[in-house]
């Protein structure tokens, strides 16, 4: 009881002498932990660049698809001058991406844990913009592949309707 009363010596665990001890128990389990931590962040990367890849594939693809249509009016004209910001934009995305998933995929696995922290980093940063792409550009373009598509079809539909008038004005006439 010589410690309960206020007198007598104080618990073991406050040793002084006992601190170093605690140190070096506690010391591995912390770098057990951070390097299981460490290693758990690469296999995540790893599986976030997998999927990043595919969504870069099918931007890669698309963009394929964004090339200019043939002016044909002035509406025409400008949609070409919004596709071509637009593909500028996913381009740079797709470049970025392609580099960041390179990167990521083509080093071995030590350098990929030593680096887990800014693989992590710069595939977040993709896959914001990704993101952005999918979200944004993407609808933008598909209005102004809608428009070009009913543009069309209203010019062939007055195409039809001047070759139907011409028809019944000459059925309709006698011939001289």
């Amino acid at each position: 009881m010589a410690g309960l009363d206020g007198g007598g010596a104080p618990p073991a665990a406050c040793d002084p002498n006992n601190l170093p001890a605690a140190i070096v128990l506690v010391f591995p389990v912390m770098v057990v932990a951070l390097l299981c931590w460490r290693a758990a962040r690469t296999r995540r990367n790893k599986d976030e660049c997998r999927r990043l890849a595919q969504r870069v594939a099918l931007l890669r693809d698309l963009r394929q698809l964004m090339a200019p249509a043939p002016p044909l009016a002035k509406a025409a004209a400008v949609s070409a001058e919004v596709r071509a910001v637009l593909a500028g934009q996913v381009d740079a995305w797709v470049k970025e991406a392609e580099s960041v998933v390179l990167g990521c995929t083509s080093s071995r696995w030590p350098c990929r844990f030593v680096r887990c922290d800014r693989h992590g980093e710069q595939l977040s940063v993709v896959r914001m913009n990704l993101d952005e792409a999918y979200d944004r550009i993407l609808p933008v373009v598909a209005q102004i592949d809608t428009a070009h598509r009913l543009h069309h079809l209203l010019q062939l539909q007055v195409i039809v309707q001047d070759g139907h008038k011409s028809a019944t004005t000459t059925a309709s006439c006698p011939p001289a």
